[in-house]
């Protein structure tokens, strides 16, 4: 028997000789959000943790990251190596009326938190994450205008291509404006 770390290297190595890039994100989604955290406590100027209080929300709605001392800023963490799609599963219900999307997901509210921070693999080396590229998006430019209220569920590129190379400054910026 191989140890559980062996069982892992085993699996993403499997994915990413498949290029399966959905399921090595999966694989990667908690990882991202404690090395996203880390990222931004090195090289911004802002203090956060990823977030710990599913004792008072057990669905863990809307975000994954906060800021540290005063919680007024949250972060949603994602892993996107090509599209950045953001829907999520959650139940189809009242309360999600008019989040729906086409393909059965539902995307967020615009107000569930304040940015996005997309981690962008390199997809040679998907596990060395100093590889890897943070691109920053402030929720309120991602609102759908066919979708008033309610976040984009596949970010077109020419507006997330406007953060690349920005993820400091836009963190920055959004904490200050809250």
């Amino acid at each position: 028997m191989k140890t559980s770390e062996e069982y892992r290297a085993m699996t993403i190595a499997a994915l990413m000789k498949d290029k399966n890039w959905q399921d090595l994100g999966k694989c990667h989604a908690t990882a991202n959000e404690h090395w996203q955290s880390d990222w931004i406590n090195e090289n911004t100027s802002l203090k956060v943790k990823v977030r710990d209080d599913f004792d008072d929300d057990k669905d863990a709605g809307g975000y994954d990251i906060v800021s540290l001392d005063d919680k007024k800023m949250r972060i949603q963490a994602k892993i996107r190596a090509t599209n950045i799609y953001l829907e999520q599963t959650r139940r189809h219900s009242k309360k999600n009326k008019g989040a729906a999307s086409k393909n059965g997901h539902v995307v967020y509210r615009v107000g569930e938190m304040d940015v996005f921070l997309i981690s962008r693999p390199f997809l040679e080396e998907y596990s060395n994450m100093n590889k890897w590229e943070l691109i920053a998006l402030p929720a309120k430019a991602l609102e759908n205008p066919k979708n008033p209220g309610f976040i984009y569920n596949n970010v077109p590129k020419k507006i997330w291509k406007e953060y690349v190379g920005k993820a400091k400054e836009v963190l920055e910026e959004v904490y200050e404006s809250i």
